[in-house]
């Protein structure tokens, strides 16, 4: 099992990655709902080039890229006189790395830049971090529940935390589980599963906590009640909206402690391959 010292260590570099990455997200705007475009007048100054200097012969090269791989251009360069400025381009994430890639790569700032854009393509990189930050947090909050649980009259703690992973996994236990999803390795099968799983999980965790807290009498069959009812009343809500249901999920490509050395080396200057193409 992953320990919390390396999910933590691993999410603190991610932390400070962001801040510096935050320069280039700032820029970022929204010309529709939810999809964000950066001008390029602007973010160019973050690629180290001057105020008078163009960066035309960069963009035009960008342009024919995206033509020869048959992408809309208009879609991904788009005109600002559209959207009341004229002169300006907004450039989508699939763009900006592009041009970046055809930028003047002397220029210190590029580097920086591409980190961010090439991230912000990488589907598998995204959800890497998105499983780090959410499995650190499904492991706080595990044990805090384990505290809260304890609290109020639970002895057998593995019977307790069985109930509700059974009841978010429509009956079956972790055995099953992991048999379904054809995780064969030993440890929990949290450390295997990807972001949106264990997020069903998180939010069965910290609402039993929650109701447990309002329990006033001590007794472990009411707080394994409690358990099995919250994680049914999440299993229902994931139901209702129409999304997967958790043991029908595939696994993870990785283990999370693969996930973990990957990243660190990642952010750290270290050389990893992408298996995703933008």
């Amino acid at each position: 099992m992953a320990t919390t010292d390396r999910l933590a260590e691993v999410q603190s570099l991610i932390v400070d990655r962001d801040a510096d990455f935050k320069s280039v997200s700032s820029l970022a705007v929204e010309l529709k709902e939810g999809e964000k475009v950066w001008p390029l007048s602007e973010l160019k100054l973050l690629f180290g080039y001057g105020p008078d200097e163009t960066i035309s012969p960069a963009l035009h090269r960008a342009k024919i890229s995206a033509a020869n791989a048959d992408w809309d251009v208009k879609e991904h360069f788009v005109d600002g006189s559209l959207y009341d400025n004229p002169g300006e381009v907004y450039v989508t994430k699939f763009a900006a790395l592009l041009v970046l890639q055809n930028a003047d790569v002397e220029k210190k700032p590029i580097a920086l830049v591409q980190s961010y854009f090439a991230l912000q393509v990488d589907r598998q990189r995204l959800e890497d971090e998105r499983r780090i930050r959410i499995r650190l947090e499904v492991q706080n909050e595990n044990k805090k529940l384990a505290g809260v649980a304890q609290d109020v009259g639970v002895a057998d703690l593995k019977k307790f935390n069985g109930v509700g992973i059974s009841a978010l996994y429509g009956g079956i236990g972790v055995k099953q589980i992991k048999a379904r999803k054809g995780i064969q390795e030993t440890g929990t099968f949290l450390d295997f599963i990807g972001s949106e799983e264990l997020a069903a999980n998180l939010f069965r965790i910290t609402q039993t906590s929650a109701a447990l807290r309002r329990q006033s009498v001590p007794s472990e069959s009411k707080a394994c009640n409690t358990h099995s009812r919250v994680a049914t009343d999440v299993r229902e809500t994931i139901k209702r909206a129409g999304n997967t249901l958790p043991e029908n999920l595939p696994r993870a490509q990785d283990k999370i402690d693969r996930v973990l050395t990957a990243t660190k080396r990642e952010i750290t200057g270290g050389k990893r391959k992408s298996k995703s193409k933008i």
